[in-house]
């Protein structure tokens, strides 16, 4: 792609027949850089190591995600813009963000409480079927809504960061303010789900359950984008002296010096090096804020990565013009160097860990995930410039606002039910068998344990979740955790014990049917035998 974009640049330098216009160079580069990256993706999922092909779907699970939530908000927010803030004060502009932010966050509590069935009257037997189905529906909305208000939330909070004052400290505290209200938001949340599953029978059922947990993650991943966006703008701001507007868009004639690109890109790798450091040596976990902090730190990285990359492009080869080849081109080399991290990771994982322990694999699912982001944006990117031309073409018709929305939601529709039917549920899958692995692992760790204690019994003055090796990391939270996850799968397994216990029903029902019709066929042979003989 880099290649093309630099011979249609240097081709669209010369003024004559042979100049390459920018439509049929962006639709070459599209129709080779997609045979391309259709063939690796097909290369990678179905790779003979298997670390790689779950890694591999994992992150075009995110793309798929990212790309269909971004797609679904800027056509939504393209009316907001058309038809309420055309022409409106900043006040009304920042008042108007963060109602739509708020819009959506009630829609996100509200769609899965309904989807869960926690909220319903008649609640569905919790057989294995029901169960897989509310799995892949909850996870696929949750995902797709969290995903949505996230983007809400950032352009609330880019709101916001445009019109503080442009010194440091000021636009460095809009992502503390960002982190500290969705968390708010999301304490409030979290109580209101607690008295709604308890205010029936004093307990949670497994519907309930499933409810929380699924919020709860959707929630960490509002935060890590609205935060991780506000913490790269003010990067941008420190490094090349600019603070770009709410969408992370510079002007045209704006260009970065390769140093600018390379340290912020630098920035980014050492997050990236500090989050694989405190998920390897520092085992302190607090409820809800580490899993918000691993979500920044991740976010932030993909960021750092993406504009780095922008800057680096805009600068070395799209001097003269930027616009859909731009996009593309830097959408390509971006899932190049993501598809190429992916594969490195894989192979160091392996290599020094002979498959790698918990912590090594939830590095790398980490990082997987941010690049599957990094992807998914880029290409969102590519794609939104597209839908742009085509609205500025079709703006006779149909108002550009109402051609964006159509477009997008025509996009995603054919996207989300894939992704939905094929590769959510082999995300899903993954997780349970990781979770399986890392249950069983822990028994494992917990044995041995109290072999080594069984015959020192002088040794056990203090408790063992202090000593060496006992999990002194998990405390409380980390066996309530435990315990709730144990509840959890005593519950699928109980449900899936009872379809067995009806399947066998069913199965001894055709039996004797069966038996029935072999008999009446045993009475028709010997009756037609008698009349052979007349």
């Amino acid at each position: 792609s880099v290649a093309l974009a630099v011979v249609w640049q240097a081709h669209g330098k010369d003024e004559g027949e042979g100049q390459v216009s920018q439509v049929n160079a962006g639709i070459s580069v599209m129709l080779l850089g997609t045979i391309g990256f259709m063939m690796a993706l097909f290369e990678l999922t179905h790779c003979y190591r298997p670390a790689m092909a779950k890694y591999s779907w994992r992150a075009i699970s995110a793309t798929i995600s990212i790309f269909s939530a971004v797609l679904i908000f800027q056509g939504c927010n393209g009316l907001v813009e058309a038809y309420i803030l055309e022409g409106a004060s900043e006040t009304v502009e920042l008042r108007v963000s963060i109602i739509q932010m708020i819009v959506w966050f009630v829609l996100l509590q509200a769609a899965l409480a309904w989807m869960s069935g926690a909220v319903a009257k008649d609640k569905p037997k919790p057989t294995a079927e029901v169960l897989d189905k509310l799995e892949t529906r909850l996870k696929c909305f949750a995902v797709l809504l969290g995903h949505i208000t996230g983007f809400a939330a950032i352009n609330a909070f880019a709101t916001v960061q445009q019109q503080v004052p442009r010194e440091g400290v000021a636009l460095a505290l809009v992502p503390v303010l960002a982190w500290m209200i969705v968390f708010l938001l999301g304490r409030v949340t979290d109580h209101a789900r607690d008295f709604i599953a308890l205010a029936d029978d004093g307990q949670r059922d497994i519907f309930e359950e499933k409810w929380d947990e699924e919020t709860e993650e959707t929630e960490d991943d509002v935060i890590g984008l609205a935060v991780s966006f506000c913490l790269v703008q003010v990067l941008r701001y420190a490094i090349g002296g600019r603070l770009p507007d709410g969408e992370g868009h510079e002007p045209n004639h704006v260009f970065h010096s390769n140093r600018e690109a390379m340290s912020l890109i630098g920035v980014g790798l050492l997050l990236a090096l500090f989050e694989t450091i405190r998920l390897l040596y520092l085992h302190v976990s607090i409820p809800r804020l580490t899993a918000q902090l691993k979500n920044i730190i991740g976010m932030t990285f993909s960021w750092c990565l993406f504009f780095g990359m922008d800057w680096a492009m805009s600068a070395n080869i799209f001097r003269e013009e930027q616009g859909m080849m731009k996009e593309v081109s830097l959408a390509l080399a971006v899932t190049v160097v993501a598809l190429l991290m992916i594969f490195i990771l894989e192979h160091v994982e392996s290599f020094e860990h002979g498959g790698g322990s918990e912590n090594h694999q939830e590095v790398v699912r980490a990082i997987v995930n941010s690049i599957g982001i990094l992807i998914g944006f880029a290409w969102e990117k590519a794609f939104d410039t597209a839908v742009a031309e085509v609205a500025e073409e079709t703006q006779r018709y149909i108002p550009m606002a109402w051609t964006k929305l159509l477009l997008a939601v025509g996009l995603a529709g054919m996207v989300v039910p894939a992704w939905k039917r094929h590769i959510l549920p082999t995300i899903i899958r993954f997780d349970e068998e990781e979770e399986e692995a890392h249950m069983h692992g822990t028994n494992g760790e917990h044995g041995e344990h109290g072999k080594h204690h069984e015959g020192n019994a002088a040794e056990l003055h203090e408790p063992l979740l202090t000593q060496e090796g006992g999990h002194g990391d998990g405390s409380v939270e980390y066996l309530r955790q435990a315990i709730d996850a144990m509840q959890r799968k005593a519950a699928e397994l109980e449900a899936r014990a009872q379809r067995r216990a009806e399947l066998e029903r069913k199965n001894a029902e055709l039996n004797a049917q069966m038996s029935g019709i072999d008999k009446e066929i045993e009475d028709l042979e010997g009756l037609a035998s008698l009349l052979a003989r007349e």
